[in-house]
């Protein structure tokens, strides 16, 4: 049970006073395709600075094509070894992050390991231990449905998902209830679930097999699609427009998420945002309250969401609906507002004849005009937008048709070139000019209402304008701006210079302070480094700290922060592909983990270059050692002689041949076939050599091989066991326990 604002105040301010300031952190991995890991940490960031506590931002980025690496998660996972008191006070995990890298089971544990460290989960999984804040995924379905069909009047839905995601698969049953609870049948074959990642060509064939089994034309047979996510509903949209098929006008397609790809899509998407920031902000709320009263039940709590509605449903912005003049406004205006109309190159070279025209003449002059208005539209589409003014003058729509054809127009562009919203801006004001005069005969409120109807389209620029900013803004990465900050890192000669450029560097992208600890030399397993730089320049008393070994991660000196205020820090493991040489803590600002992340590297391909200048590059490998092999041999004795062609089966041989194919299962026949024996005299030679079966042999070079693995900590079991030709981590870890007598793990604890 949350605790009331006063008690959390009283607490935070004891500990404070007593010089033990509560410390929390955060772990996940942030992929920076979307912005909800830098919106639950700007969530987190505002919770600790409002309740005056230090935050250290654990977390991982990944997913940006420049910087991928392929042992990501292994780099990930070293800063596990920092999540632990007196560090940290508690975190905040977002286990269900690493679900793209990981198995269930295996996030469960690895999160489970950071018990007793108070935890609250911001994701979907029940991790043992944490108090687990998840989203309403009931109350968000029934809040899209109620919208489509109270507002909209649909009755005709499709729902698609994928299977391979339990949090999909509890959307698609909360959209069958409600459907259910409105009385409203499901359509056979209109719920597609593929059983495959969130990738195109997967989304686009579920799309496919809609379309190919509906009309989705004019929402003849569906009228709207509900998807499991906004990157479905995206992509689904784009696949729909090759096949002629437009959203909303043709059928409404709807998201859930608010990611990025919600405003980037070609129809901005109405869709479900799960309130990233606030659930952020909760999160610490929660830890602090498992802090103040650790004896407290673990429980899970579900945190409401909000629709928030787009035009991908069939709505427009509530500042584009809202965009009207009112009466005693516009009838100020001198002539209606005719006048007032811009005098435009188009105005001028197509005057408003003086006599009276036929309907067919007025046509053919105004398509002709906004030809130029619109250079990338055809005729066929031209024609459409006339249809869709006079429409909307003569036939009072409810919606105004001029508007959906804007806007599909605009969703079009953006998509296939760059969003100029003052072309458009000036598109409305050229199509004002054109087509309010022929409206002169008309009433007072009949050129009201066309009025309105071009400011809903001015806002509607507005609202795109908008959309590509955010854009923009939260684009992780100025390719620019990485490019210099690279060269600078280049130059550097030394240690003090690669030091003097990240100072610059910093000051560049406003990151107040920074602590680096480095090893002596890189090594496959994480270090224990010195404390090497403090920026800004530290005070007398922190400088006792520098070159001296830092000792176990969770151990690292509080007394190195500023005691006198708070501070929020980004933890970076520096490394050089698979090799370690110590971390830094980045002072964070802005909540972008990518510009952390672009600093590690720089730094760590800086330091690589000193260090291997300086040879103190470690070339050590995980290979099987010779004494290593000597130790599994145990030949038995023979007093026979071998003829010159079988003395080619030596054990020396044999054991090179098998450490060479070690990644692989073990195959008689093709070890018999390489040495030229038979099968029968392989299995007994091999005996007498070594005391062991061609099987126990190999098994054992790859236990031995797995050893070595496993003390350099940068493979998961998982990557051992395919290392080394096991069918699977489980099969793996039974064969080592049968040779060692311990679980990979326990030997590792018992060897370390």
């Amino acid at each position: 049970m949350a605790l009331k604002l006063s008690q959390r105040k009283q607490f935070l301010a004891e500990r404070k006073n007593e010089g033990r300031r509560v410390t929390i952190g955060f772990t996940g991995i942030a992929d920076l395709r979307h912005f909800i890991g830098l919106e639950y940490i700007k969530g987190m960031m505002k919770a600790a600075a409002d309740y005056d506590i230090n935050f250290i931002n654990m977390g991982g980025a990944v997913r940006y094509s420049l910087f991928d690496d392929i042992n990501f998660l292994s780099h990930y996972k070293k800063n596990f070894k920092f999540m632990k008191a007196p560090l940290l006070d508690g975190i905040v995990t977002w286990a269900a992050s690493l679900s793209e890298f990981m198995e269930q089971g295996a996030i469960k544990e690895l999160f489970a390991s950071l018990q007793p460290l108070p935890m609250v989960d911001i994701g979907h999984m029940d991790i043992p231990g944490a108090t687990m804040l998840k989203i309403d995924a009931s109350s968000s379905i029934r809040a899209i449905m109620n919208h489509l069909i109270e507002v909209h009047h649909y009755k005709k839905f499709a729902f698609v998902g994928t299977d391979i995601s339990e949090p999909q698969n509890r959307r698609l049953l909360h959209f069958e209830h409600e459907l259910k609870m409105h009385g409203i049948p499901l359509i056979e074959g209109a719920q597609v679930m593929f059983s495959k990642k969130m990738e195109a060509k997967y989304i686009d064939e579920a799309f496919n097999t809609l379309a190919d089994r509906f009309d989705l034309k004019g929402k003849k047979d569906i009228e709207a699609i509900v998807t499991a996510s906004d990157i479905i509903a995206a992509e689904g949209i784009e696949q729909l427009s090759r096949r002629g098929i437009s959203v909303p006008d043709d059928v409404a397609v709807i998201g859930f998420n608010n990611w990025y790809e919600s405003i980037t899509s070609r129809s901005p998407l109405t869709t479900i945002d799960l309130v990233y920031f606030k659930r952020g902000y909760a999160a610490v709320e929660l830890l602090i309250d498992m802090i103040l009263q650790p004896e407290q039940k673990i429980e899970t709590m579900y945190f409401p969401t909000d629709l928030i509605v787009r035009q991908s449903c069939g709505c427009l912005e509530n500042s584009v609906s809202c965009s009207k003049l009112n009466a005693a406004s516009f009838s100020n205006a001198a002539g209606h507002g005719i006048e007032a109309a811009p005098v435009t190159e188009a105005r001028l070279q197509n005057p408003p004849p003086e006599s009276e025209e036929s309907e067919d003449e007025l046509r053919t002059r105004l398509i002709a005009s906004l030809r130029s208005v619109f250079p990338f539209e055809n005729d066929e589409s031209i024609s459409k937008m006339l249809d869709s003014f006079f429409s909307d003058v003569y036939d009072s729509n409810e919606e105004s048709r001029m508007v959906i054809w804007f806007q599909n127009v605009m969703q079009n562009v953006r998509k296939s070139r760059e969003f100029d919203s003052d072309v458009f801006q000036n598109a409305v004001s050229s199509l004002r000019s054109l087509l309010l005069p022929a409206l002169k005969t008309e009433s007072p409120s009949v050129i009201l209402a066309v009025e309105n109807i071009f400011h809903q389209m001015r806002s509607l620029v507005s609202v795109f304008q908008k959309y590509e900013a955010i854009a923009d803004r939260e684009n992780p990465y100025r390719i620019n701006n990485i490019s210099g900050q690279a060269i600078n890192f280049l130059s550097a000669q030394n240690m003090e210079q690669v030091f003097e450029v990240l100072r610059y560097q910093l000051g560049e992208l406003d990151i107040p302070g920074a602590m680096v600890a480095l090893s002596d030399t890189m090594s496959y397993s994480f270090p224990v480094p010195s404390l090497e730089l403090i920026i800004p320049e530290p005070s007398e008393e922190l400088k006792t700290f520098m070159h001296k070994p830092l000792g176990e991660p969770q151990l690292f000196p509080k007394e190195l922060f500023d005691k006198n205020r708070r501070y929020s820090v980004m933890l970076e493991v520096l490394h050089h592909a698979d090799q370690y040489f110590g971390y830094a803590f980045f002072e964070m600002k802005t909540p972008n983990l990518a510009t952390y992340d672009v600093v590690r590297m720089l730094l760590s391909n800086a330091v690589y270059s000193i260090y291997k200048k300086e040879g103190k590059v470690k070339y050590s490998s995980y290979e099987l050692e010779q004494t290593q092999i000597e130790n599994i041999i145990k030949p038995e004795p023979s007093e026979k002689k071998e003829s010159n062609v079988r003395q080619r089966l030596k054990v020396e041989k044999l054991t090179a041949y098998l450490t060479e194919h070690i990644s692989e299962m073990t195959n008689i026949d093709k070890i018999a076939g390489h040495f030229m024996v038979s099968r029968s005299y392989l299995s007994k030679k091999c005996k007498e050599l070594t005391g062991l079966s061609v099987q126990q042999l190999h098994e054992k070079l790859k236990v031995e091989q797995a050893k070595n693995m496993l003390k350099m900590e940068n493979f998961e079991l998982s990557e051992i066991a395919r290392e080394l030709g096991f069918k699977n981590q489980n099969y793996f870890s039974n064969v080592f326990k049968k040779n060692t007598g311990m679980s990979p793990k326990n030997w590792l604890k018992s060897n370390s």
